[in-house]
């Protein structure tokens, strides 16, 4: 029997030794380990990221979904999976804290998650068509209801909401500087850190701009705002969501400003965005059947960054999702288009430029943003603390900890009598509050607030 030709062989040679060298697939015993997790911590399901269902031991975002597709060299894929894999991390350690004690025991060892996580991430970044399959699994689905949309005729609803959109952009147009009086209570940063002059920030293999803690807290002071409320009631202070010694949710009248940071794109360049959310106790009833009023209320405000750090746009929502506000800074070179095949949107350009923090006015009772400027208060002011967003994912409560927010992302109790007046949006309970990452903020069409492209749609860059 002749031997074949050696050159016959090599190829088979190579495919079984990169066949070798490959990292072993996460076996049947790591599914079946993350699904008695996820079984075992339903009722403390953390909804901020997307699990991916056929690969265990990675969640995604919107921010992340958007990364994926971009992640070409073998550098960007694995950073990629690493951070699929630490957002896994994250959320399962919230997850297992916020279960009582008694029932910890009986969840799966955590380092027995990690080697599943650690081997999920070296079998996809040595395999293109896995990592191409991961990518597709990374889409966060979206916050609206398809079958809510057909049952509620939304083409016939769509113009009611278009004339309800309008009427609020009208509103905010013809608004007048409030008037400074005492009855506008001051609350400003407490100064924790003193403001840095202009960052140098490396992008990351994924092009993300990146700042070192010192960096992101003194940019997280430099562009605070001071607010200016209008007190009608105990309602308008802000303060903080707590549990009580009963378990019950309550309020704590301690001003605190609650911060992430995330990136936005814009004419195909990441900038780096702050975040910061203010909470009030409620929106109090203005007669017998107000139908947005109801526990909790707040205010989101997120400042997108030039490459030096300063303000290049300025945009806010009730954390509910609603009321999407835009501004320009006095000098953002960004110009304001209105894509035709989104909800209609109104920028209004600023008298203070990006080097400034602005000064927000909110009217007592519903807490809306009337006006932004420059104006300092000549009456003494409150500091307001920072903390980290994410604290309201595991709040002390006396089981251990517990999050604000439920499995659906929504705060429980906090929904609204508005959302039998709006389902037919898809959107789910609105006016209900919900958790970062659940923001739908369109009745027309659809819109995410954490979506990384949403305000390109709107914005660009002259050339």
């Amino acid at each position: 029997m002749h031997r074949p030709p050696s050159w016959l062989l090599a190829p088979g040679l190579i495919l079984l030794s990169a066949c070798a060298q490959q990292p072993p697939a996460p076996t049947d015993s790591c599914a079946a380990l993350f699904a008695a997790f996820h079984a075992a911590t339903a009722a403390n399901r953390d909804a901020q990221q997307h699990r991916l269902a056929a690969f265990p031991g990675l969640r995604s975002d919107r921010l992340l979904a958007a990364l994926g597709p971009a992640a070409a060299t073998p550098a960007a894929r694995r950073l990629w999976l690493q951070r699929l894999a630490a957002s896994d991390r994250e959320a399962s350690a919230i997850e297992r804290g916020n279960l009582p004690a008694a029932q910890r025991g009986a969840l799966p060892d955590e380092a027995g998650l990690e080697a599943c996580r650690r081997r999920q991430v070296e079998r996809l970044a040595a395999d293109r068509l896995a990592f191409a399959r991961a990518v597709e699994a990374a889409r966060v689905p979206a916050d609206y209801r398809g079958w809510a949309r057909a049952l509620g005729l939304y083409p016939l609803a769509r113009p009611f909401y278009r004339r309800a959109i309008a009427a609020w952009q009208g509103e905010a147009l013809a608004q007048q500087a409030p008037t400074d009086s005492p009855r506008w209570r001051a609350y400003r940063p407490q100064a924790d850190v003193t403001p840095a002059g202009p960052p140098a920030l490396d992008d990351d293999a994924l092009g993300l701009p990146q700042a070192s803690p010192t960096q992101l807290a003194a940019l997280f002071a430099r562009h605070a705002p001071q607010l200016r409320i209008e007190q009608r009631s105990a309602a308008d202070h802000p303060g903080t969501p707590r549990f009580a010694a009963d378990g019950r949710r309550t309020f704590a009248t301690q001003p605190t400003a609650y911060r992430r940071h995330t990136w936005s794109r814009l004419d195909g360049r990441w900038h780096l965005q702050l975040v910061y959310q203010w909470w009030f106790r409620e929106r109090p009833a203005r007669g017998t059947l107000d139908i947005y009023a109801g526990e909790l209320d707040g205010l989101l405000w997120r400042v997108t960054l030039d490459a030096r750090g300063n303000a290049l746009l300025y945009d806010a929502i009730h954390p509910c999702g609603c009321w999407h506000a835009l501004f320009l800074p006095a000098d953002s070179p960004l110009r304001f288009r209105q894509p035709a095949d989104a909800e209609q949107r109104l920028a209004r350009r600023l008298a203070v430029d990006g080097r400034q923090a602005p000064t927000l006015w909110l009217r007592g009772g519903d807490h809306a943003l009337l006006w932004v400027d420059g104006r300092d208060s000549p009456w003494p002011a409150d500091g307001y603390r920072f903390a980290a967003l994410d604290e309201l994912r595991r709040l002390p409560h006396p089981d251990g900890r517990r999050s604000l927010y439920g499995p659906d992302g929504l705060v429980p109790g906090s929904q609204r009598l508005e959302r039998w007046l709006l389902w037919p949006s898809g959107v789910i309970s609105p006016g209900a509050m919900r958790q970062w990452g659940r923001h739908a903020t369109a009745f027309v069409g659809q819109a995410h607030f954490d979506d990384p492209d949403l305000l390109g749609r709107y914005f660009t860059l002259p050339k």
